[in-house]
């Protein structure tokens, strides 16, 4: 998911489950992982080192060639396949985190792209508006739509194609619509069989680019990242009401994470309750346009894995000790909001709360969570 040129909102999903549906369904009744998405984690997943050649332009007469590599990973559950990418760049490198869902509503694949080279970092307006993807089991194509400050528009052309259980070439070509396109550049994939090494495509810019031509991460998102990255085992306590009417107990592991050059912090989660299992992941990342932190949810709660609403209705503020999410929302007729706030963050625990009520009102209580630090890095959790 790339244009190659020379929340949290983590435990939200488990209320959002219950609250904004406004049907208190059971986790055991949300939908199981697609199988589109399944086929296509089958064919991508695993650690691939790239030879990428672009073809001559105007700013390399000659073309260019370089190398990269790239991760594709099933998120939490199997609702979610996530492509994360580096690549060696004459000025700067490229990182990229892609995000793929399957949406039953609509019956059709979806994603988001986030990378270093866009001041907002996460495309979020042009997943909802500018992109199509298709899988037919044996190729992978991704078509955008693009227009230019005068209007013109274009289309980017991206398909994987040769998949094999070792190899794929990647194309990328580009034109008007309905017209020829131009063929830009050609990645060849190669499957490491082996760890990666020394080749870590989550490591970070080394602080010498302009903000024009890829700035490190915001000192913000990589001070949130200190203090979360890690695998985290949690114990749940609902207070009775809203989500649940009883109350209750349950119990889970997070993962925090960055995303390639650390640009995007990922928080991965399992949930285990009296009512089923509860996957999400929630994405947060700075966006340099608004001066701003940032978020979108996923979760196996809805028709759509990953929904756009919790991006446009949600405010996010770290102060350096506290993450503080609010999330309006709009269960049947009322409008209502939802508080979360990460406190008490050491080395090794924090406590999480959520409260829920009216706009304008009181907040009750939702759900209180303690986590404890288990290792400072991990896999991501309900694979």
């Amino acid at each position: 998911m790339k244009k190659v040129s020379p929340i949290s909102l983590g435990v939200l999903a488990l209320c959002a489950m219950f609250i904004v549906s406004a049907k208190a369904q059971s986790v055991t009744s949300a939908p199981q992982p697609s199988a589109e998405i399944a086929s296509l984690a089958k064919a991508l997943t695993g650690e691939w080192s790239l030879s990428v050649k672009f073809e001559p332009s105007a700013s390399a007469p000659n073309g260019l060639t370089n190398t990269g590599e790239e991760t594709w990973r099933p998120g939490p559950g199997g609702f979610t396949l996530l492509e994360e990418e580096r690549l060696r760049m004459p000025e700067n490198d490229l990182f990229l985190l892609g995000i793929l869902w399957w949406n039953t509503d609509t019956n059709n694949l979806r994603g988001m792209e986030c990378q270093n080279l866009l001041p907002y970092t996460c495309d979020v307006k042009g997943a909802q508006n500018d992109i199509t993807m298709n899988w037919d089991g044996k190729q992978f194509v991704i078509d955008e739509m693009e227009t230019s400050k005068s209007g013109k528009k274009s289309v980017w052309h991206d398909p994987w194609s040769d998949i094999t259980p070792t190899s794929f070439v990647q194309t990328g070509e580009y034109g008007e619509p309905g017209g020829p396109r131009k063929g830009l550049f050609t990645i060849r994939a190669t499957k490491i069989a082996t760890a990666r090494g020394g080749k870590d495509i989550h490591v970070g810019n080394s602080g010498d680019h302009s903000a024009s031509s890829g700035a490190d991460p915001a000192p913000e998102l990589q001070d949130l990242e200190k203090a979360m990255a890690g695998t985290w085992t949690t114990s749940y306590e609902f207070a009775p009401g809203g989500i649940s009417p009883k109350g209750g107990t349950g119990t889970g592991e997070e993962t925090w994470r960055t995303g390639p050059g650390g640009y995007v912090l990922t928080e991965e989660e399992r949930v285990r309750g009296s009512s089923g299992e509860m996957f999400l992941i929630a994405l947060h990342w700075w966006d340099n346009t608004t001066k701003t932190l940032r978020g979108m949810l996923c979760n196996n709660s809805g028709p759509a894995a990953c929904d756009f609403n919790t991006y446009s209705n949600s405010s996010l503020t770290w102060d350096g000790k506290q993450l503080t999410v609010d999330l309006g929302f709009p269960p049947a007729e009322k409008k209502m909001t939802w508080h979360e706030v990460w406190s008490g963050i050491t080395a090794t625990s924090f406590t999480q709360t959520g409260e829920v009520g009216e706009l304008g009102g009181p907040l009750k209580p939702a759900l209180t969570i303690h986590a404890t630090k288990v290792a400072t890095t991990g896999k991501s959790s309900g694979k």
